[in-house]
């Protein structure tokens, strides 16, 4: 059988989503099964107490295509998002959250922008929960574009995609929620060229979000500091993962 698309990695990094993570991973495996023939997915997951780890260990046992990486601890889904990076193997390398902030089985829509662009970024379409993740959301957008110049509609949202060339030249740090900002701005720094497609806005139906913490926020700010204070020199790509169920030495 001819591949219908480019071979694909996607990571999605999970932390207590034993509610959640099997009805998304059906979705995905289906929206990607639509758009190429060789892919594979990579849980990335970190400490859960609430049985994820034990569920996704089972689901990669009974689909080859799903692979299972757990962090010894849980040290930032900055860090998570590069173990998934990292250990991508195909000719395009993504995460999306588990929490499912659009319809999964709408990925394809926005892969298909890979044919024209080095990268794809989504954004979201319709309104937020409520509105102080309303305002947070607007107010960080507007601090990356004062800061860095980079005028994207949503920075954080949790579907971005790169073309292997991408991720073989960028430099990344952050272990915290300041990775998302980070990856577009080292890939614009780099001169690729990243297309923005928007999704229409799933509101999470199961367990609760960590983003909006106030010691996630207050990481958020101080890497994004560091980052603007100098450039920093860890490659994203330096190593691969030596075995699924082990955790990248610290750089």
């Amino acid at each position: 059988m001819t591949s219908k698309g480019p071979s694909l990695s996607l990571a999605i990094p999970i932390y207590n989503e034993a509610r959640n993570i099997e009805r998304v991973l059906k979705k995905v495996v289906s929206a990607l099964s639509d758009w190429t023939d060789d892919f594979e997915i990579i849980l990335v997951e970190s400490g859960s107490t609430d049985g994820t780890r034990e569920l996704v260990r089972r689901l990669s046992q009974e689909d080859p295509r799903i692979r299972v990486i757990h962090e010894m601890n849980r040290e930032g889904y900055g860090n998570a998002i590069k173990l998934g990076l990292t250990n991508g193997t195909k000719e395009i390398v993504g995460y999306i959250d588990a929490d499912e902030p659009f319809d999964t089985m709408r990925i394809g829509e926005g892969l298909e922008h890979l044919k024209e662009h080095d990268a794809v970024i989504g954004y979201r379409i319709g309104p937020r929960e409520n509105v102080k993740r309303l305002i947070v959301s607007r107010t960080y957008n507007v601090m990356i574009r004062l800061l860095f110049g980079l005028r994207v509609r949503d920075v954080n949202f949790s579907f971005k995609v790169f073309h292997r060339r991408v991720l073989d030249r960028i430099r990344v740090r952050s272990r915290g929620a300041f990775i998302d900002a980070e990856l577009l701005l080292e890939a614009r720094k780099a001169g690729f060229r990243m297309y923005e497609h928007g999704f229409e806005f799933m509101p999470r139906d199961t367990g609760d979000s960590t983003l909006f913490r106030v010691s996630v926020v207050c990481n958020i700010l101080l890497e994004m500091v560091r980052y603007w204070l100098g450039p920093w020199r860890v490659h994203l790509t330096a190593g691969r993962h030596p075995e699924d169920n082990k955790q990248l030495p610290a750089r």
